[in-house]
Order: C-alpha cells, then structure tokens, then sequence
C-alpha cells in the first residue's frame, strides 16, 4: 500500500496521497511514542540493540546542512494548537483520574466544536435515502453541544475555566453517577470538612479536574503538589 501511495507522489505529484502518507506516517509515530512511554518493557523486547523514536534521518553530503533544518523545523509544535501543553506531564503523560477526564475534555470540545447542524446532515442523507429507499433519521445533539462553537479553538490560561464549565456540561449529561465510578474511589474515603454533604464528592472531583485543566497550559507552576491556593475561589 506504501509503495503504491509514494508511486503517485513521485509519478503524479499526488497532493491526496502525499496527506495521506503524512496521516500514516504521524499516526504510526504517535502509536510508537505511546509504546515507548507506557509500555517501555515491550519496546525494549521489540528494539533491543536500538532503542531510538522513529524520526527523519538521513546519511549525504548535505546531511549537516539539511540536520541543521531539521533541528528547526523541530520547532514546529510552538506554533500548534497543543504549544501550551509543551512540558506538561499532566497532559501527555499522566493518567490520574482528574489528568484523564481533562484530557477528554479538551478532546471532546475539538471534535464537537464544528459539528454540522442536525437539519444539514439529515439533507446531506437524502439522496442516499431516495436511492436506497430507506429513511436515515440524524438523531438530535446532546444538550451540552450548545455553545461548544463559542469556545476557543485552543485553550489557553484565560479559557481554561470555559472549557472546565463546558466539562462539566458534558460529564454531568453522559455519566450523571461519574463520582461513583472506581476510579474516584479514594474521594469517598476523603475526610471532608462538617462531613461528607450531598455534593462535596463531586464538587472535590471538579476542583481536581479544574486544577489539571489550568496545570495543561501552565496555570500552575508548582511541579508538586498542583494546587489551588485555600482562598481560591472555584466558579460553579
């Protein structure tokens, strides 16, 4: 499949192979990169006499020349939408239950920012309906996609709470019983102030996820112990 793509780059310089070959090559990057951070001992079973990322490397006469590009190049990632996130363990590397939830946040917030209205999907289907004979009904959006289009595209600092309100939104309509699930177990054990009220859990699970949200893009500074000062005051 490779070689038949690269043909058409060559041959016909193909932009649609060439996106596709680049969609390839970054995914199976991505799934390497995975590999080596969390799953390090069966890299080292697959790679044992050369652990190295796969990368662009090449051996001619403008190797130094063209390294030297590459080097720059490298730099690319400061101007993506994930430039903030550059250094933050808690969003490539840690899967603390408050890391992961944030994380999901700002995922779901990117694919469904843009989703096309209901009314232009359900008329996108119609001729496929009328040549099938069948009737394809587009289901209504979760009430939590409302106004995810006025959300930044990237968070930042100063929309680290939107997209935290948004979250919130979006947990409380898909997993209403979400503070019950295992891995929140060590919040029941806590031992919260005046006891445990109606709420306190979840309100507890929400400041975590805030402060994950706020550490992504360099809110928080503090390398341990990610928190809010006491007199912060944590919008509902």
């Amino acid at each position: 499949m490779l070689q038949k793509i690269e043909e058409r780059i060559f041959r016909d310089n193909d932009l649609q192979a060439a996106e596709i070959l680049y969609a390839i090559a970054t995914e199976a990057a991505l799934g390497v990169l995975n590999l080596y951070i969390r799953k390090r001992e069966l890299f080292n079973k697959i790679a044992p006499r050369r652990n190295f990322l796969p990368s662009i490397f090449s051996i001619h006469p403008n190797t130094a020349k063209v390294t030297a590009q590459m080097l720059a190049d490298s730099q690319l990632g400061k101007r993506t939408d994930h430039a903030l996130q550059t250094g933050s363990r808690a969003y490539f590397v840690s899967d603390s239950p408050a890391n992961v939830y944030a994380r999901a946040i700002i995922a779901s917030v990117g694919f469904n920012r843009e989703l096309v209205p209901v009314s232009h999907q359900q008329k996108h289907w119609e001729q496929f309906d009328r040549k099938e004979r069948v009737r394809t009904v587009v289901l209504p959006f979760p009430k939590y996609v409302a106004g995810m289009d006025l959300l930044p595209r990237t968070m930042t600092p100063e929309s680290a709470i939107l997209y935290w309100r948004k979250g919130k939104e979006i947990i409380l309509e898909e997993v209403p019983d979400f503070h019950m699930r295992p891995e929140w177990e060590n919040y029941h054990r806590r031992k919260y102030k005046k006891g445990a009220k109606p709420g306190a859990i979840q309100h507890a699970i929400f400041k975590d996820i805030l402060i994950a949200l706020k550490t992504m893009v360099g809110t928080n500074k503090r390398k341990t112990g990610h928190r809010l000062p006491k007199t912060a005051c944590i919008q509902k």
